[in-house]
């Protein structure tokens, strides 16, 4: 009986050192960055495309997951000039933000048109890579607005309240790896109804926004893990 003692302790050890194995195996997975890091982005070059908007595919009211980013949202109205507003959101923060060279939205447009002209149904994730070979740019950066509901009423008080979602991605056009993407989904609430947003009521005034600026909000927070070399 003697004898089985320390055969039984040897495999319990190896047992409890299998586990714990992985065990940081499971951490270090689920620590693991989803972003490279940004010095071995190997990015200069920059291509802005326009955002695009989700309702021109599918009906307000949908469920629709990005194609990019994966995240599920629900399409719903979006505001005239809302693709603009994102869009020049985007070539603002980087040029003040980053050190990229960018090709701004508009130079890019006579290449996209001929390239749908050439293949009216190519994928949007390879519509964006192409368009990036054609200008020479390392990387392109877009998005996705899913909606963009402006509020009714006033910053007082209010029969509806603004609703912003959007999906930003960034493209790296030499292996058409998603490298970055970020996104945001908020229809703002009264704080009564929501106690854990009072960080967030305070910052924004207290008052009702308008959808653009929920926008700038998100925009914001999302863009702060933009890699930059």
């Amino acid at each position: 009986m003697g004898s089985r003692k320390p055969q039984a302790r040897i495999a319990v050890l190896l047992i409890l050192t299998v586990v714990c194995l992985c065990v940081v195996a499971c951490v270090s997975r689920s620590q693991a960055p989803s972003a490279e890091a940004p010095q071995v982005l190997n990015i200069k070059t920059l291509l802005i495309v326009p955002f695009n908007i989700a309702s021109e595919r599918y009906e307000v009211g949908t469920t629709v997951r990005c194609s990019m980013c994966g995240a599920v949202f629900l399409t719903g109205p979006v505001a005239l000039g809302a693709d603009s507003y994102m869009t020049e959101e985007i070539l603002t923060f980087l040029k003040a933000e980053t050190p990229y060279t960018l090709i701004p939205a508009g130079v890019g447009e006579g290449a996209r048109s001929k390239i749908v002209s050439e293949s009216v149904l190519i994928p949007k994730r390879d519509l964006l890579l192409e368009t990036g070979r054609k200008l020479e740019a390392d990387a392109v950066v877009s998005g996705t607005i899913f909606r963009f509901r402006q509020r009714i009423g006033t910053k007082f008080s209010v029969d509806t309240p603004a609703s912003v979602a959007f999906s930003i991605y960034l493209l790296r056009v030499a292996d058409g790896r998603l490298i970055w993407d970020g996104h945001f989904d908020e229809t703002q609430q009264p704080l009564s109804e929501n106690l854990f947003k009072l960080s967030s009521f305070v910052k924004r005034g207290g008052a009702w926004l308008t959808a653009e600026e929920l926008a700038g909000f998100g925009f914001n927070k999302v863009m702060a893990s933009f890699p930059v070399p």
